[in-house]
């Protein structure tokens, strides 16, 4: 069902969910795919966040992928906890509960957060691709960057609080966005430009600064280079996935506020598919990290291994976390440098005693 559309209003849409669905197994459906999606990624987002931490904690400091990677996840995480978590409240009462506040900023968080993903995926493509050129990245500057990422993604999409607004029809409170026909000018120049800033450039710049990464990495030490291209493609990766399967959401977002009046509205099941792919995007991105991107799988095998082994080592630690800089080479404890299968033979072992724990022998 579609919310009642005012006399003096060029566009009407529900926020925080489609809400007035029919039929009663929506209710049930719909919520549990989202909570599943939800609890998947917010398990791969912990999961990353553990190693990134852990990492800082043992070598006591940070590089600039360190804390793009941190503001990556954690934004995930407030996607996944607080977004997903107000679309399946709303699919299973079917009407909005969560009040006034909640109505003006559901819209406006979602959009914030989804900005702030972008932006650092276009900076982190940007420090990774000056890391290649120049290993001192300077951290004050992407702790600067980040701030101003955050900053930009809670101003840019602050008109969503002004045309939010929560409607009382009877025994159902609607929380939707009316634009006025007065502001429809105005919204049809912003929304373009909006989706440009924080959609569509992003994307650009950051497939172009992985793939020119990828093609200036054709020198050096073999066992580098191909960890470098791996990470990079990993990375890439991220930015693949994100720019797909968004681009639903975005597509309806912007069709919605340009179609002509006579043309009917999208199906419902549209409308719900283009969110379910927009908490596929943060449940995705650990998922590619934690398998693809070389100095988190191997981290996250030390951890693993370290706690199958029951040794604490200080050297240990520090020998895990050093691979997190893709520039250095695996060093054992007094900072010698391993052959890459000896590397290969310790993480395979290390797996194998795992295992064999976990059976119980």
């Amino acid at each position: 069902m579609e919310p009642e559309t005012a006399l003096n209003a060029c566009f009407v849409g529900f926020d925080g969910g489609v809400q007035l669905l029919s039929g009663e197994d929506t209710a049930v459906i719909l919520p549990a795919i989202i909570a599943s999606i939800c609890a998947v990624g917010i398990v791969g987002n912990i999961m990353v966040l553990v190693i990134l931490i852990h990492n800082i904690m043992v070598k006591k400091s940070a590089n600039g992928i360190v804390v793009m990677l941190v503001n990556l996840s954690g934004t995930d995480l407030l996607i996944l906890a607080v977004c997903s978590s107000t679309r399946a409240f709303t699919y299973h009462n079917r009407t909005w509960r969560l009040g006034h506040f909640a109505c003006r900023t559901a819209e406006w968080f979602q959009h914030s957060c989804l900005a702030a993903k972008s932006l650092t995926l276009a900076v982190m493509s940007r420090a990774r691709y000056h890391t290649d050129c120049d290993p001192h990245l300077k951290l004050n500057r992407v702790l600067i960057a980040a701030g101003s990422i955050w900053l930009l993604g809670l101003v840019l999409p602050v008109v969503q609080i002004v045309f939010s607004k929560l409607q009382v029809k009877g025994n159902f409170s609607l929380c939707v966005t009316e634009l006025s026909s007065h502001s429809s000018d105005f919204m049809r120049v912003y929304s373009k430009i909006y989706a440009l800033v924080v959609y569509v450039f992003p994307v650009i710049f950051s497939a172009a600064c992985h793939v020119r990464a990828i093609i200036r990495i054709t020198h050096g030490h073999r066992a580098r280079s191909a960890r470098r291209t791996e990470n990079r493609l990993a990375l890439l990766c991220v930015t693949a996935a994100n720019a797909l399967l968004l681009l639903p959401e975005w597509t309806l977002w912007l069709w919605l506020r340009h179609r002509p009046r006579e043309i009917y509205e999208p199906a419902v099941a549209l409308l719900v598919l283009a969110q379910v792919c927009t908490y596929l995007t943060s449940a995705s991105s650990p998922a590619i990290l934690l398998t693809m991107f070389v100095p988190l799988r191997e981290n996250l095998t030390w951890l693993l291994c370290r706690g199958a082994w029951g040794k604490g080592k200080r050297e240990q630690s520090e020998m895990a976390v050093g691979a997190l800089d893709d520039d250095m080479i695996h060093t054992d404890a007094l900072g010698r440098p391993l052959p890459d299968k000896f590397v290969d033979i310790l993480i395979s072992s290390a797996v194998f005693g795992f295992w064999n724990k976990f059976r119980g022998e």
